[in-house]
């Protein structure tokens, strides 16, 4: 009964509800088509997902376009690795930025190293370069960010050129001044109008230089079995499963056979000491109970001799 009447009020309650927010139901006569807005930060060009190259680089004509990759990829020959990437950058006309290589990695007796690499690019080159990298490694992760800075471009260069045209009006108005607080006035605003000049300068210039060239980072990995870039069937898991475990058989008896014949000299030692202390402490004892029963004896004969002269 409990049951019912709860769920009765519920009812009750929904109903309500519904009835309140009813009349705020929007009205589609107020409804706007959204195809009249189009969105500031794509500005219309953004490709769709799927489109090739090609067509996204139309789509990019004319545009001022900052591209930045990162890639995280493994070789099995790290030296070949490095050498395929240097020869391709000295080609496409990149220069390395930084480049960071290590060795923190100990796998199978050798050790695994590491190298983190930024890579300058010209943008019109960085698809060919990353079409190499794909080739030469295995790339098992990519991010490419491409930022339109069109507008802000303009935006600075219309700026630039204003203030260019102001400070040339001021340097006028300064030759005209006869008075010293104008002359001080004109001054001060050269002052900071000069300084707006240079940074936007400055700001366009570094606008270029991303614009020019890509900046690509590379996490670069050596390893011993590349990461599979396609799902395995369950054939090829456990192919390659039974595969790795009788590698990781073999490797751990040699690993074994090394470390028993390099450490031998510290193994016997340790035997000695484990075995040899226990093995003395034993005969000592046996020693001392001999002894202790010789005289047991000895102390019987002398007290039998007395007995009989007696």
């Amino acid at each position: 009964m409990l049951a019912a009447i709860l769920c009765l009020c519920l009812a009750c309650l929904g109903c309500s509800k519904k009835a309140e927010i009813a009349p705020f139901a929007p009205d589609n006569s107020m409804a706007y088509d959204q195809g009249d807005f189009s969105s500031s930060e794509n500005n219309g060009y953004a490709p769709q997902e799927g489109a090739n190259d090609e067509a996204r680089q139309d789509i990019l004509a004319g545009r001022k376009v900052i591209r930045n990759v990162e890639l995280t990829v493994q070789t099995l020959d790290f030296d070949a690795f490095t050498q395929g990437m240097d020869s391709k950058i000295a080609s496409c006309g990149g220069y390395v930025q930084s480049n960071v290589t290590g060795r923190d990695r100990y796998q199978r007796g050798s050790s695994l190293r590491t190298a983190s690499m930024t890579v300058r690019i010209p943008a019109d080159r960085l698809d060919e370069f990353l079409s190499t990298v794909e080739g030469l490694g295995n790339v098992i992760m990519k991010v490419e960010n491409v930022n339109d800075v069109t507008e802000s471009y303009i935006d600075a260069e219309a700026r630039l050129a204003s203030l260019r045209t102001e400070y040339e009006t001021l340097l006028g108005l300064l030759e005209k001044a006869e008075s010293l607080e104008a002359v001080i006035t004109l001054q001060d605003r050269l002052s900071d109008v000069r300084y707006e000049i240079e940074s936007y300068e400055s700001r366009i210039r570094s606008y270029d230089s991303q614009i020019q060239y890509s900046t690509v980072k590379l996490e670069i990995s050596e390893v011993e079995r590349e990461t599979a870039a396609e799902e395995e069937t369950f054939g090829q898991e456990v192919k390659r499963r039974f595969s790795e475990s009788m590698e990781d058989i073999g490797y751990g008896f040699t690993r074994f056979g090394a470390w028993l014949l390099g450490d031998f000299p510290v193994i016997l030692l340790l035997l000695l000491l484990i075995v040899g202390i226990p093995a003395l402490i034993v005969i000592l004892i046996v020693r001392a109970s001999k002894k202790k029963k010789a005289k047991r004896l000895k102390a019987a004969e002398t007290d039998k001799t007395v007995s009989a002269k007696e």
